[in-house]
């Protein structure tokens, strides 16, 4: 049990809010850009103070934001790896404030270390999800690559041997570059990359070497064009995953937050009609009035009980066009209806006329 509960939970809010990270994104960015305008060898001499006093500020920052963390929740902090990073950059960072410069090699040393500098902008990868879903995924391609990059180790060492014993004769060959096993895998390694692989080619064919292209084409079309593409299609296909992956969490993280806010929002609105229910001493009316004073316009609407999918809405939709198809026909038919009965009627009505002017005529001649 804390005993500094009040600033505990102060410093908590804080890390926790968006503003927070924001701030330290910003941070990186502009000590990005310092570290850019400092590599000017005549805007350094000229602000040499500016810089230092900037640089100890972006520290300053990112000291207290580790020691914030750290006191909010240390088990956590130091459980994952992206905060050890942090960590570790900012005691490299440290280094060349307390680090004696004196001599010319401890000079150098400091060069080095301020170099490292540059790390700080790695931070980044701790503020945004899909960075890390990037680099976990170049993580998990490193077996793959392994196996990968083995093979073709194997590939590149049977011709370094050939091409060493076929062109790296010190008399009729090219010993620059086949003249030893070191030599031809750095030369099979420009050729893997297709660079300047017609170079090296000319050289061969100057030598009177004409069979060389074969070992030349053959080589670029299974180290280049296989194996190098097959390095690329496992990194890619890994990053595919991961990025599978980094939705599919965020998809689940969104849903369960609305969730949670769906039966926070059901919960409340229990209890205050709950509560209402229990001091109401008037009609129902006034209860209605009551409860609808206590609803907020920012409240989510629940709709799980609403039909609202769009499957429902493009069949109610349907339904309704079917329905008013329906009215209009039985209009016509009423109209139809209509019209009929009315002749009937009129046939009617002549041949009681008819019949009537008849019987007249019988009594008159009777």
């Amino acid at each position: 049990m804390r005993k500094d509960t009040e600033f505990y939970d102060y410093i908590a809010n804080i890390t926790e809010k968006t503003l927070f990270d924001g701030m330290i994104m910003v941070t990186i960015i502009l000590n990005a850009l310092f570290m850019a305008l400092e590599t000017d060898y005549d805007l350094k001499y000229k602000l040499f103070g500016f810089f230092a006093i900037a640089d100890e500020f972006f520290m300053a920052i990112y000291t207290m934001e580790f020691l914030m963390k750290v006191y909010v929740n240390p088990g956590v902090y130091w459980k994952n790896g992206y905060n050890v990073f942090d960590a570790i950059i900012l005691v490299i960072s440290f280094v060349p404030m307390f680090a004696d410069g004196g001599d010319s090699s401890a000079m150098g040393t400091m060069r080095i270390v301020r170099a490292f500098r540059s790390l700080r902008v790695l931070k980044t990868v701790s503020f945004i999800r899909g960075l890390q879903a990037l680099v976990v995924a170049l993580f998990k391609t490193m077996k793959s690559v392994v196996y990968v990059l083995g093979l073709m180790f194997l590939l590149m060492f049977i011709f370094a041997i050939i091409g060493y014993y076929y062109f790296g004769d010190p008399n009729t060959g090219d010993p620059e570059n086949w003249g030893d096993l070191g030599c031809a895998l750095f030369t099979l390694f420009s050729l893997v990359t297709v660079d300047g692989w017609t170079d090296l080619q000319q050289n061969l064919d100057d030598l009177g070497m004409n069979s060389s292209r074969i070992f030349t084409i053959v080589f670029i079309l299974i180290g280049y064009f296989i194996f190098f593409n097959m390095f690329i299609g496992v990194v890619i296909m890994e990053i595919q995953h991961a990025t599978k992956r980094f939705e599919n969490e965020v998809q689940s993280e969104r849903e369960a937050s609305l969730t949670q806010k769906k039966h926070a929002i059901i919960q409340r609105q229990k209890n205050e009609i709950r509560n209402l229910i229990q001091s109401q001493t008037g009609n129902f009316t006034k209860l209605v009035q009551q409860f609808n004073k206590s609803l907020r316009h920012t409240d989510y609407t629940v709709m799980e009980d609403l039909c609202t999918s769009m499957s429902f809405i493009d069949i109610y939709l349907t339904t309704l066009d079917h329905q008013d198809t329906t009215v209009n026909k039985l209009q016509q038919l009423y109209s139809e209806a209509v019209l009929i009965l009315s002749d009937l009627l009129e046939e009617d009505l002549i041949e009681m006329e008819q019949k009537a002017l008849r019987e007249r005529k019988i009594k008159m001649r009777a």
